[in-house]
């Protein structure tokens, strides 16, 4: 590589990634769903009405602070009057940072002396990763994360008197960009730590530590405003969106994540981690690709995720190696699903171990050569490598333009063609106050402008609430929240039918038919399946109420809730399934309650009760304290033919905004399930 080569370098690699991005965005016009849960906040705070997704309700709705705050600034750019300029401005800050990082890894490339094909093969792979590409083009924060993770990298590779000043910023624009980036900037700083090269650190082990301890307070201070504004202006600086997802599969442990990091480099061929779809296109399993690519795109995967085990590979390789092995073992352990948004970050360091180990196989081929130049085998491994690496980004410009050709269509007939024509028909024919109930938040969400009662409840306290007190099971979350509007998939509708006939056929109606599918179905594109889990949707409207409210207390019931004299004491008749929640008073310690059914429930003409589960939890914030459960059968079990009682000390007397919360659940059957709570009796400090 020339003298001049070397300098333009960082030049060139900036203007292909910023080729690259924006003629994809023109081609595909794609917008991410998400991108319209996020611009909703980002629009009511650029015209006045706060950082909150539904005006009023401050609920800290999105994730990624820069992904929130900069379409802000880009509707503001437009005077808040073009949604669709404020999308580009945003898009093109998106694409510049894109390039941004592909100049500086072109520069870390340089620094590292990785030139000629090694550079050629990392720096054009990084440019046209699928994944990378769209995400970078599509509305999500994916270019700012990639920009920063190179920049970290680079930072720890670039030993100077203010290398703790480019670190700390490196890593506050990580945070910035997403909450759970401490998680790669532990596993960077851990790699180059671990695998430390004085020569290219400028430091030894121990030197490094006051760096990164200045660094951090750097960090902390840049990323503190944040936090700050957060936890005064939503009460609490964890991002509702996170709240959301927990809940959601097995509980996590440390044998757990152990058993992950163990198996993950043999999981590479499969879909049980994250692994294998760090170089495939979102949501690949849904399936519509050929398995020969599956195939092709894991290898690299697994290979990057084993170099950091070689000892003879240089250390900066490893590095990259093992942050992107200890990022995989997080996306594919903690989040209930490795959404495709997450995976460029690991794809970035994948490419550059795998490009950094590819220099030093072709540096070490040159040796042999100079060393024996006579002995043609050096030069026929040599054509071997360059052949097998030029057909690796050869194989992503294939899948980035088949992926570019899928999401082109996605565009059309799904964001377009679907989601955007329900939100609005529901904008023109609900009325205020409406809420709505779907999936997919986005499209349907912004362009209705209607409270929404999302699953798992990334913009809805309530719907986060429902499923603390009912689960995660569909049926019993729309039996507690009744949404006026259903927005289902036809195999949700299906499910919902099949397990709970009267929902769709005595409480909800169809009200209006949104389908594409069958033009989805002509269509000749790679990874169609996809596009036709998105292309039809039934829209549902609530006839009457499946469940009576009580004013009594906060109970609800599929049937009546009432006042019932049992023994002469006043009872509260929720029958199961459901739920009945008080508010426990300043200052209490204890509490007594009375439970049980009434006579007729297990006497007089059959059919009769089968029994119930009661269950009461106390809860106080995100903590919960389960202090009964028990199935009460009076039927088969003489003892239960009464009110029973539980006498019971608060886990925490005095918490503030605690409350009970008493639940039954039914057998069987639901037949002449009538439980019966008493109003709970406190006793307080003296």
């Amino acid at each position: 590589m020339t003298r001049s080569s070397r300098l333009n370098a960082p030049l060139l690699a900036f203007c292909l990634a910023a080729a690259v991005a924006p003629a994809c965005a023109l081609h595909t016009r794609h917008a991410w769903e998400d991108y319209y849960i996020t611009y909703r906040s980002s629009k009511n705070l650029a015209t006045g009405h706060g950082l909150v997704f539904n005006v009023g309700d401050r609920l800290h709705t999105f994730t990624s602070p820069l992904g929130v705050l900069l379409p802000a600034v880009a509707s503001l750019l437009t005077a808040n009057s073009s949604d669709p300029a404020a999308w580009w401005i945003f898009r093109l800050m998106c694409i510049a940072a894109f390039g941004g990082a592909a100049a500086l890894a072109a520069q870390l490339l340089r620094r590292l002396d990785c030139a000629g094909p090694a550079a050629a093969f990392t720096l054009v792979w990084l440019a046209l990763e699928a994944k990378t590409v769209d995400f970078t083009i599509n509305g999500m924060e994916t270019a700012f994360m990639v920009l920063f993770l190179v920049h970290a990298l680079r930072s720890h590779l670039t030993p100077g008197p203010r290398q703790w000043l480019h670190l700390g910023g490196a890593w506050a624009g990580l945070m910035w960009t997403r909450p759970d980036s401490f998680i790669y900037i532990g596993l960077i700083a851990a790699g180059c730590w671990v695998f430390n090269d004085p020569a290219q650190s400028g430091a030894s082990r121990r030197s490094l530590l006051p760096v990164y301890l200045r660094a951090g307070a750097v960090a902390t201070a840049l990323y503190l405003p944040w936090l700050l504004f957060a936890h005064f202006y939503y009460g609490t600086a964890v991002p509702h969106t996170i709240t959301a997802k927990s809940g959601i599969g097995d509980p996590r442990t440390l044998a757990g994540l152990l058993q992950t990091a163990l198996r993950l480099p043999f999981t590479a061929w499969s879909d049980t981690s994250s692994l294998q779809g760090t170089f495939l296109p979102a949501y690949y399993l849904i399936g519509g690709w050929p398995e020969r690519l599956l195939q092709f795109a894991s290898a690299p995967a697994a290979l990057a995720a084993v170099l950091w085990l070689l000892p003879f590979l240089r250390p900066v390789a490893r590095a990259c190696s093992f942050a992107f092995f200890g990022a995989h073992v997080y996306l594919s352990y903690f989040p209930y699903f490795p959404f495709p948004w997450y995976l460029p970050s690991t794809a970035v360091l994948g490419i550059l171990a795998l490009g950094l180990a590819l220099a030093q196989l072709l540096a070490a081929i040159a040796r042999w050569r100079t060393a024996e130049p006579g002995n043609t085998t050096p030069r026929y491994l040599a054509a071997t490598a360059l052949l097998l690496a030029a057909a690796v980004p050869a194989g992503a410009g294939w899948l980035t333009w088949q992926t570019a050709r899928q999401f082109r269509a996605q565009q059309t007939y799904v964001e377009e063609g679907t989601r955007r024509k329900i939100g609005e028909w529901l904008q023109a024919h609900a009325e205020p106050g409406d809420t709505v109930f779907m999936e997919p938040l986005g499209y349907i969400g912004f362009y209705s402008n209607l409270k929404t009662y999302d699953f798992p409840g990334m913009s809805s306290r309530e719907m986060v609430r429902a499923r603390q007190l009912v689960g995660n099971d569909w049926i019993p979350l729309l039996e507690f929240l009744q949404p006026k509007w259903l927005v289902l998939r036809p195999q949700e509708t299906d499910r919902l039918a099949r397990r709970s006939p009267a929902l769709l056929s005595d409480y909800y109606a169809p009200a209006r038919e949104f389908s594409t599918l069958d033009q989805v179905q002509e269509l000749d594109v790679a990874g169609r399946l996809y596009l036709e889990h998105d292309a039809s949707f039934t829209v549902y409207r609530l006839q009457k109420p499946i469940m009576q409210r009580s004013k009594i207390a906060e109970a609800s019931s599929r049937f009546d809730v009432s006042l019932r004299a049992i023994d002469g004491i006043e009872m509260t008749m929720v029958h199961a399934p459901g739920i009945m929640v008080v508010k426990v008073p300043a200052h209490a310690t204890r509490f007594q309650a009375r439970y049980g059914f009434p006579p007729d429930a297990y006497t007089g003409d059959l059919p009769l009760t089968d029994g119930a589960t009661f269950q009461i939890d106390w809860e106080h914030g995100e903590t919960k304290v389960n202090l009964l459960n028990v199935l009460i059968d009076p039927l088969s079990n003489p003892d239960h033919r009464r009110l029973l009682t539980l006498d019971h000390e608060l886990p925490e007397p005095g918490a503030d905004g605690a409350r009970l919360v008493f639940r039954t659940l039914s057998g069987i059957t639901t037949i002449k399930d009538w439980t019966c709570w008493s109003t709970p009796e406190f006793d307080r400090v003296k």
